[in-house]
């Protein structure tokens, strides 16, 4: 019997899809789960969700409530993380904070001083996890969902280096979905390699029945309707020759190509914002749950789907092999990134094990801009674990966008005000150099 940690079960829907698929998994079909969640309402409304769900299977899995870590993860052989730390408040700050100083943002959850700061408030919760996790049950795996994803995994595995801890994002799998739909080809027939960062993987094969497709795709960008559906990952594209693994809403932030430009916002229909309204959305599905409890006619156990911490579980305790695309650290995976930070490339799973692929080097274009990026994730992560507010200022200097923008003061300032509109959510920093 699997028993199932999930942390932050008050993520609804997110809760929902895990267990049903762990509950419809015939290897699984005896696992137990612990829910843990710090707000008691939604704790409650998830642990009642979740009883509907099994009980609707047909099974008798036992399911247990946690308000907190204590006692939470003995036993656990699987970890599932899903915080967000600060909730909606928390993410309109990292939006309405930097909007004063002229700075926008799309997602504000990965890259920018939007992920920046998601990082500062949200490593310190993780590391906790990890912590209890490696006191209680320290043979367990951590599968975090948690973003911003590669600082998260980093600091992890520098925190906790003895714990095994991967991290999820179906970003590559949807990317590989409507390729499959511009290029006019069934998704299952599709043949695809990838490597890169999280939300900033490249797509390095495409091929169809061994037929090379990027001259495809090449062609399928001139249709001015697939083109419009993603802008901005076409003008990546045609400019590095690779295609990107995340969305054209979230890699609109991670450059300065973008949302500096009045011109390109508009004629790329780059969607400023839009994720407060998704984050609203969030909230209001919560509230909508909690009424679907009072009927007891109401379903909740939903159809397959391909969630990945369910077919991890499925792989590790069925002996049946699964691949997905992994945050891991780079252990010599990718040769021109970074050792020690957090890459993601193609991972095999077995009863046997778990095995990243080494994917050599990447096209020197590609490792620049991931390169890029990186610096500012180890400076974020340098500066959660020390609380030396030094390196904030340092890995804002090195984002794109607001060394675009802004001058070295207004950064600072700019640092300075996210620090105290975040308040007690932070821990304290100090300089230790600089001031």
């Amino acid at each position: 019997m699997a028993t199932i940690a999930i942390v932050g079960a008050g993520s609804m829907e997110f809760t929902r899809q895990v267990v049903s698929d762990v509950v419809r998994s015939p290897a699984l079909r005896d696992s137990a789960f612990h829910l843990i969640d710090i707000n008691p309402e939604r704790l409650k409304t998830s642990e009642g969700m979740v009883r509907r769900i099994v009980e609707e299977a047909g099974l008798n899995c036992p399911v247990r409530a946690f308000p907190s870590l204590d006692g939470a993860l003995s036993g656990v052989q699987y970890c599932v993380n899903a915080i967000q730390v600060g909730g909606i408040d928390a993410t309109r700050t990292d939006f309405e904070v930097p909007q004063r100083y002229g700075i926008r943002q799309t997602i504000a959850d990965t890259l920018g001083i939007g992920g920046i700061f998601r990082a500062l408030r949200t490593i310190p919760r993780v590391l906790d996890i990890a912590r209890a996790l490696k006191d209680q049950a320290p043979e367990a795996v951590l599968l975090n969902y948690t973003n911003p994803m590669s600082m998260v995994m980093w600091a992890v595995r520098r925190a906790v280096p003895e714990l095994a801890a991967y991290g999820l994002c179906h970003s590559v799998h949807y990317t590989a979905e409507v390729l499959a739909e511009y290029l006019g080809v069934p998704f299952s027939e599709l043949q695809w390699t990838s490597a890169g960062i999280n939300h900033m993987a490249w797509m390095l094969t495409l091929k169809h029945r061994g037929v090379d497709l990027y001259p495809k795709l090449f062609e399928a960008m001139r249709d001015p309707a697939i083109y419009r559906r993603d802008a901005v990952r076409f003008e990546l594209m045609r400019r590095l020759g690779y295609f990107v693994t995340e969305s054209s809403e979230h890699n609109a932030e991670y450059t300065a190509y973008f949302l500096p430009h009045d011109e390109e916002i508009e004629r790329l229909e780059i969607p400023v914002g839009r994720y407060l309204q998704i984050s609203q959305e969030n909230v209001d599905e919560y509230e909508s749950i909690r009424r679907d409890l009072a009927d007891p006619a109401h379903r909740f156990l939903l159809p397959p789907s391909p969630e990945y911490a369910p077919a991890f579980i499925h792989a590790r305790e069925s002996g049946e092999t699964w691949w997905f695309q992994g945050n891991v650290i780079n252990d010599g995976l990718i040769d021109n990134l970074p050792q020690g930070g957090c890459v993601e490339v193609p991972v095999l799973v077995n009863q046997h094990g778990v095995f990243p692929a080494r994917m050599g080097s990447l096209p020197p274009q590609l490792a620049a801009l991931n390169r890029q990026a990186m610096s500012v994730q180890e400076l974020t992560v340098e500066a959660a674990l020390t609380h030396n507010r030094d390196l904030v200022y340092q890995a804002a200097m090195m984002d794109p966008q607001l060394s675009a923008l802004l001058t070295l003061d207004q950064i600072w300032h700019l640092v300075d005000d996210m620090f105290e509109a975040h308040g007690e959510l932070i821990p304290p920093y100090r300089s230790v150099r600089l001031r």
